[in-house]
């Protein structure tokens, strides 16, 4: 969506195995590379597996967009598990380690809702009440809970995690990772969650980070809102079933507010 990931494989190389990361130019996301060169090279010390820093073209001066030389991370994304709890286990106790992470408050961007300046009209699939979509607007413009803000990934949810067997090998796509709400995440990868399991999943994926990290507050409803909002899919684009689970996650959300 903001760019391309290339694969590149070096026989004899001291690092055979790398991956170009280049970053479509886009004036709302300045210093792509940088920003996510920064961020891994934050978590380098940490013991979070997550790729290293091998070079960068900030300006892509040589590589026409900027660019990212990273260390490829070992393993394949999972959507779709046979044995769903213990997946979702696993996924909730990688969110709760990242959030645990003792970053530097001072050298992190600060969260920032995402579609702020969007319109936010009724889109024209929608089929339930239209006061609804209204009352989530509402949600969305209006005031957040008051949450201790953290290290978190931003964009956390199970494409951006790999897997080897049944346990995480390695988190990726650092981009947009920052100080802010842990609540930001959680309700990120509950929606993701929504779309492609269902929402059994979504619900249990909230149990199951809460029994990871029992000290995170209770998953406020604004947070859902505030995310769905975000971002609003399109049928042409993203299939007429993710548009109506899309639908009633925003529905339900809106009705426990």
């Amino acid at each position: 969506m903001t760019g391309a990931v290339i694969a590149l494989d070096l026989p004899g190389h001291a690092t055979p195995r790398l991956v170009l990361k280049l970053y479509r130019p886009d004036p709302s996301e300045p210093d792509s590379a940088g920003r996510e060169a920064c961020i891994l090279e934050l978590l380098a010390p940490t013991g979070l597996t997550a790729p290293s820093v091998v070079a960068m073209d900030r300006e892509g001066t040589d590589s026409r967009w900027p660019a990212l030389l990273m260390t490829r991370m070992p393993g394949r994304r999972r959507f779709r598990p046979r044995d769903l709890q213990p997946w979702l286990e696993s996924l909730a106790r990688l969110a709760a380690r990242i959030h645990s992470l003792a970053v530097p408050e001072e050298v992190l961007p600060s969260y920032g809702q995402w579609g702020v300046d969007d319109s936010l009209e009724l889109p024209s699939w929608w089929t339930g009440s239209p006061s609804v979509w209204s009352k989530a607007a509402e949600v969305f413009r209006g005031p957040a809970p008051d949450e201790r803000h953290l290290f978190i990934h931003r964009d956390f949810h199970p494409g951006n995690v790999l897997w080897k067997g049944r346990r995480p090998s390695a988190t990726v796509d650092w981009l947009h990772g920052c100080h802010g709400p842990l609540s930001v995440d959680v309700a990120h990868c509950r929606l993701n969650l929504w779309l492609d399991n269902g929402s059994a999943a979504a619900d249990a994926w909230v149990d199951a980070y809460h029994a990871a990290n029992p000290d995170a507050p209770p998953h406020h409803p604004y947070w859902d809102v505030s995310d769905a909002l975000s971002w609003i899919p399109d049928p042409a684009r993203d299939g007429v079933r993710r548009v109506r689970r899309y639908q009633a996650f925003v529905a339900g959300a809106v009705e426990r507010v």
